[in-house]
């Protein structure tokens, strides 16, 4: 008898031990995923400066994004968002891991993509804008066409900031400053503004290079071009040259960049533009640089090819990097040259 009892009490004894690893172990699952949530949504945060943004980005409300945050705050014990009435505000530690974030959440993200189906070899995805596909890229694609014949091309032609992390896209080109650690990217070159316009239009208005007033010449002011802080208007141009500012607030008012290029281009304006995006039209006789090409602002960014750090590339993505590089580089030579004859 008292050997069938102390065969229950060990019984049960075992039982208990079971059932308490058994719980902590759900516990310690639960804890993984109810955290990663939390980690994912301050990731997000982080990088796109709000909750509100970041719930966009995750698809819940912004409500939920500040308990998954708080619920990782309360389960390091330590505050990663000062809340004021402005809104949210990083911690300085916060701030610290964030790259070092981004980059571990775009690792896992990459293991999940080469774990899914991979797409076929010859497919090569790339977004950048609009007006700088239009007048730069398309000139310059077939060149990689006949050297590449087998390509899947997908192009995303639009002014949208598009997360390669989240988005199927090989590359982004983007007229930026430096991006995060956790993208890889190439310098292709950098942009500057200068007066253009038809040779016609300069006759038209008897514009030259001595002249530092516009009075009376059709203006052309383009609304939206960049966030690009040092990008000139009329009025910092017109500063910067010892120009009648007073001559330069008249005109035609676009929100569209390449409408502006095109106006110009009909004879109906002197614009502003990007060297990048008007060199085309300008060796093409198009357009023209009246006061010649050396009267120009740089701008504060560069236009870069972007692409996630860590990803599995094709051999066809590989060729693309090294002939948007040699291609950039061609480019900038060709400024150059065409800025000293001026």
């Amino acid at each position: 008898m008292n050997q069938y009892w102390i065969l229950i009490l060990i019984t049960c004894v075992f039982r208990s031990y079971f059932l308490i690893r058994y719980k902590l172990f759900v516990n310690a699952i639960h804890m993984r995923v109810t955290h990663l949530n939390g980690i994912r949504a301050l990731e997000s945060a982080l990088r796109n400066g709000s909750f509100r943004a970041a719930a966009d980005e995750l698809g819940v409300t912004t409500a939920a994004v500040g308990q998954q945050i708080r619920t990782l705050e309360n389960y390091l014990g330590t505050r990663l968002f000062e809340r004021t009435a402005a809104g949210a505000r990083p911690s300085s530690s916060a701030r610290a891991i964030a790259p070092r974030l981004s980059a571990s959440l775009a690792t896992i993200e990459d293991v999940v993509n080469q774990l899914k189906q991979r797409p076929p070899e010859n497919r090569l995805a790339l977004t950048l804008p609009s007006s700088f596909a239009e007048n730069w890229f398309s000139e310059r694609l077939p060149e990689f066409y006949r050297l590449n014949s087998e390509i899947d091309l997908r192009l995303d032609a639009s002014n949208r900031m598009v997360d390669l992390l989240a988005e199927d896209f090989d590359f982004a080109i983007r007229y930026s400053s430096p991006g995060p650690e956790s993208y890889d990217e190439v310098e292709l070159f950098g942009d500057f503004v200068v007066p253009v316009c038809t040779p016609e239009f300069a006759k038209r208005y008897r514009i030259s290079k001595q002249q530092r007033s516009l009075a009376g010449v059709p203006l052309i002011h383009l609304g939206e071009r960049t966030p690009d802080p040092d990008w000139a208007d009329w009025a910092s141009w017109g500063a910067a040259f010892d120009f009648d500012t007073q001559t330069l607030t008249h005109g035609i008012r676009l929100n569209e960049y390449n409408s502006g290029i095109q106006t110009a281009i009909q004879g109906q304006g002197l614009v502003l533009c990007g060297i990048a995006e008007a060199f085309r039209a300008i060796q093409e006789g198009l357009l023209t640089t009246p006061f010649g090409a050396r009267l120009n602002c740089p701008g504060g960014y560069r236009y870069r090819l972007v692409s996630v750090s860590g990803r599995a590339r094709s051999g066809l993505h590989y060729r693309f990097r090294i002939w948007m590089g040699q291609t950039a580089a061609r480019f900038r030579g060709e400024v150059a040259e065409y800025i000293s004859r001026s």
